[in-house]
């Protein structure tokens, strides 16, 4: 390193970086900052190459403003523009984390819906083979019950005693529970009728 530049104050070296395009002052400024920059960013972000990541954008920037008029105190200059660029990471982070926790919310609303729709649909699906179990009276029986009517009705409807009526309702409830027995806690959930 020559000592000429090890001598020279920041502002000077700034100033050379602008009229000169000196990349050895440039240089200088870079060795003299780069560590407490390092260390400044670091104790913010709490992550190496996030605050590595920062400083090498910053005099990216110097460098490629290098023909700027020159500022007053360097030092208090690089360390805004460090805090402004910790600032902006933290704004993005959070921009990036709430976007990401949204699409994350609707993926799995929409994951559920789906699951949701397709347990419905076989449980549906299943319901009914398990009706076609069931001999055709007590289905029918079964079915009007089903529909609301009360015991007493479904007997007048089909010339049948009320006890029968409720014999084939416990007749189907049991085909049907041991039918479903894979799919019963979403039947309670599903039909809770049963």
């Amino acid at each position: 390193m020559n000592l000429t530049y090890s001598t020279c104050s920041d502002e000077t070296l700034l100033k050379s970086m602008g009229d000169n395009d000196d990349e050895r002052a440039f240089a200088e400024l870079y060795n003299r900052y780069f560590r407490p920059l390092f260390n400044y960013a670091y104790s913010k972000v709490n992550d190496q190459f996030i605050a590595q990541e920062i400083i090498q954008e910053l005099f990216v920037s110097v460098w490629q403003q290098r023909e700027r008029p020159p500022v007053q105190c360097t030092r208090s200059f690089l360390f805004s523009c460090v805090k402004n660029r910790i600032i902006s990471h933290y704004r993005k982070e959070l921009t990036r984390r709430y976007h990401y926790n949204r699409w994350e919310t609707q993926t799995d609303v929409s994951n559920a819906l789906t699951d949701q729709q397709i347990l419905t649909s076989d449980l549906q699906h299943q319901y009914e083979k398990g009706l076609h179990q069931l001999p055709p009276k007590c289905r029918e029986v079964f079915l009007l019950s089903r529909k609301g009517y009360a015991n007493r009705e479904i007997a007048l409807q089909l010339m049948i005693s009320e006890k029968t009526v409720e014999q084939h309702i416990t007749k189907a409830l049991r085909v049907l529970k041991a039918y479903l027995k894979e799919h019963f806690v979403y039947l309670f959930l599903l039909f809770p009728i049963l």
